[in-house]
């Protein structure tokens, strides 16, 4: 679709307009959320109704005003074309997301590893995810084994609120449960162990490895996120061995999964590790 867009704009904007043109952008629910050059923002309307032209349902076209930032690495987005709202009812791997995209963080691209991750979830597990935002992990783990008990805890007031909508959108589901708060709060008044851990929290999920740790059981599955340059995958592999040793556990086996890119040689990994 992202070719035919710009077969659409090739008559409508110049040629060196067009070389700065971005043509891919991210889909959620009925927003398409689209990068603009600061050079084409006097072109943004047209862009977004091109879009909205291409894609009937598509209703609202946002262009990414920022970055992702603070603690909660919100993205502040403009409205450019279509209905003005950010609000929107996603669908991914046979859940219902109600998410706001400026107001709480969602990855569209992680669609694939939250089902690489569910699928690797056991009847009877008990599965642990730090960090769950709007409950995407937890829900499609929850609905790919319905057998398995899913804890997710966020820190975000606003993120937690959607989860907790979330729930709601996907009301079979009986084997999940959201908390509020740190987990470095929440996880000791659980008093449980579990038999998977997932951390994805690419950019600081390191300083939680230890209390992951002390809440996995032996023989058990932890899935580490990072963010990693090209050609040292170990190095993220190292971080977990670090944190074995601390406490006294084994890595008995790690592999590393490509999860996306920020850069060309930077990419968004997951190491996938049996802790002994």
């Amino acid at each position: 679709m992202s070719g035919e867009l710009k077969k659409i704009l090739r008559d409508q904007l110049a040629p060196e307009e067009m070389a700065i043109f971005v043509q891919s952008y991210d889909i959620v629910g009925d927003i398409a959320i689209i990068v603009i050059p600061d050079a084409l923002l006097g072109k943004k309307r047209l862009i977004a109704g091109a879009i909205l032209d291409l894609h009937r349902r598509i209703k609202v076209v946002a262009r990414r005003a920022g970055i992702h930032d603070g603690e909660f690495r919100t993205l502040p987005l403009e409205i450019i074309g279509g209905e003005d709202r950010k609000e929107t009812l996603h669908r991914e791997n046979g859940v219902r997301l109600l998410v706001d995209p400026e107001a709480v963080y969602f990855s569209v691209r992680s669609g694939n590893e939250r089902q690489r991750i569910a699928s690797l979830v056991q009847p009877g597990e008990r599965v642990l995810v730090f960090f769950s935002g709007i409950g995407p992990y937890p829900l499609v783990i929850g609905r790919t084994q319905p057998q398995c008990r899913v804890i997710g805890i966020e820190k975000s007031p606003i993120a937690h609120a959607y989860a907790m909508k979330n729930l709601g959108y996907n009301r079979r589901l009986t084997n999940v449960l959201f908390y509020e708060g740190d987990v470095r709060a929440v996880v000791p008044r659980l008093k449980k162990t579990f038999d998977r851990i997932v951390m994805p929290l690419p950019k600081s999920a390191e300083g939680f490895l230890d209390l992951a740790l002390l809440s996995l059981q032996h023989q058990r599955w932890l899935h580490f996120y990072d963010m990693q340059e090209k050609g040292n995958f170990a190095g993220s592999i190292e971080k977990v061995k670090h944190i074995c040793r601390q406490q006294g556990r084994s890595l008995v086996a790690a592999t590393v999964t490509i999860c996306g890119h920020c850069t060309p040689r930077l990419y968004r990994i997951c190491v996938d590790a049996l802790i002994g």
